[in-house]
């Protein structure tokens, strides 16, 4: 009689995106149409590649270019604030995913992708996380680089901690993710 060996598992979620400091997605109103902001338009070379955890720590890293090695410095970081058990990733079909040295080094992390299907970006549970960022964003004035970078990592880790983000794709795929283990 063989005997099955719980592995515990976590579905979490993977992307990058590009929050730049004069984002606007946030309106002014005035009746007299004199209320309005001024914000340099600066942008700043990184981007940001975001590990959104349902258990465990979330992840903000920032990379310069989105290439196969930065994507596998990303995942040991992930690995590194998330030591305990398998970590299934929701992630899209961004070339860097599929490449094969991401893919050993995964497997090496026990990190396994599971990706989405092509177009499908509203299948990934971190999008709705990056439009609340990228929100939170708008009204913001920054004084330099650090301190935009300092706004982003306090903002992805405090809005990682909503499982909001992630409550439909939770209700429609993970019945059926269980009824298949």
């Amino acid at each position: 009689m063989k005997t099955r060996r719980m592995i515990q598992s976590s579905w979490d979620f993977f992307d990058e995106a590009w929050p730049q400091p004069f984002e606007n997605s946030q309106r002014m109103w005035s009746f007299d149409r004199t209320v309005t902001i001024e914000k340099p338009l600066v942008t700043f070379p990184w981007r940001s590649v975001g590990f959104y955890a349902l258990t465990g720590q979330s992840v903000i890293t920032y990379k310069e270019r989105l290439v196969k090695e930065t994507i596998v410095e990303a995942l040991e970081e992930i690995r590194e604030q998330n030591p305990q058990g398998r970590i299934l990733l929701v992630a899209d079909n961004y070339g860097s995913h599929h490449a094969k040295l991401t893919q050993e080094r995964a497997d090496e992390l026990g990190i396994e992708f599971v990706f989405l299907p092509p177009y499908s970006p509203t299948l990934n549970a971190i999008e709705p996380l990056w439009k609340d960022l990228k929100r939170e964003i708008s009204p913001e004035i920054f004084e330099d680089k650090d301190h935009f970078r300092e706004f982003l990592t306090e903002t992805f880790l405090r809005l990682s901690h909503r499982v909001s983000f992630a409550a439909d794709w939770i209700e429609t795929f993970l019945p059926n993710v269980q009824k298949l283990c």
